[in-house]
Parts: C-alpha cells; structure tokens; sequence
C-alpha cells in the first residue's frame, strides 16, 4: 500500500472534481471563489482548507465521499470548522500538541523524539 503524500495542488484538484460530481457545475462555480489550502501537514495528514462562508457546507458535505486521492485510498474527516483562520491555526496547534503529547511516550530515543516534534509541529501558513 502507498502512502498518502499530501499536496496542496492534489487536494485541491481531488476536492474540486468531487464537488462538481456531486453538485455539478452549479456547486463548482460556487466554491471556487475564495477556495484554497492554506495549510498541508504530511506528517500529521491534516489539512486547512479555506472557502466562502456560502460554500463552506458544499466543501464539508462532500469530503466523506473522498476514498482515492490517485491510486492511493484516503478518508477525510472535519475535525474543526472555523469562520477564520486564525481560530483555525489556534485549533490545530492544540490538537497537535495533544497528538504529541499520546505519541512522545512511546518513542525510545531521545533524537527521535525531537524529530518527531519538529515535523508535528511544523506549522507554516502561504
């Protein structure tokens, strides 16, 4: 099985095809302004994506259909929705902190382990 790399420009060509799948043309036209990933996390498969407030249920309601991103099976999960993205950066920094507060336990060494926070807690916004 391959692993998922995750790629602004993938999830954005994925979640646009879907889109206009299940809502057409109509459903395209509407999310496409203002439709963005601002933030891609390989390591901790997260992701934030930026749209309308109008748009935004057209993005949600069709993410669970999502099963292949390329050959690779996939499966997405709303585990926040926020009206900025400042609220948005504030959730995702706490989430991954307790992310790494489960996983650091079980990592023996001590260089591991500050590899493995770096890259959780990589956080770079465009």
């Amino acid at each position: 099985m391959k692993a998922l790399h995750m790629k602004d420009h993938v999830i954005t060509k994925c979640v646009l095809h879907n889109v206009k799948k299940y809502y057409g043309d109509y459903g395209l036209g509407i999310i496409e302004k203002g439709f963005r990933i601002k933030y891609c996390n390989d390591s901790t498969k997260i992701a934030i994506i930026r749209c309308a407030h109008r748009s935004h249920k057209y993005v949600q309601s069709t993410l669970p259909f999502i099963t292949m991103i390329g050959d690779v099976r996939a499966k997405f999960c709303t585990i926040y929705t926020g009206a900025t993205i400042m609220q948005c950066n504030k959730f995702i920094i706490k989430h991954q902190q307790q992310v790494l507060d489960r996983m650091v336990g079980n990592i023996a060494s001590a260089k591991e382990r500050n590899d493995f926070i770096k890259r959780v807690m990589e956080f770079e916004i465009e």
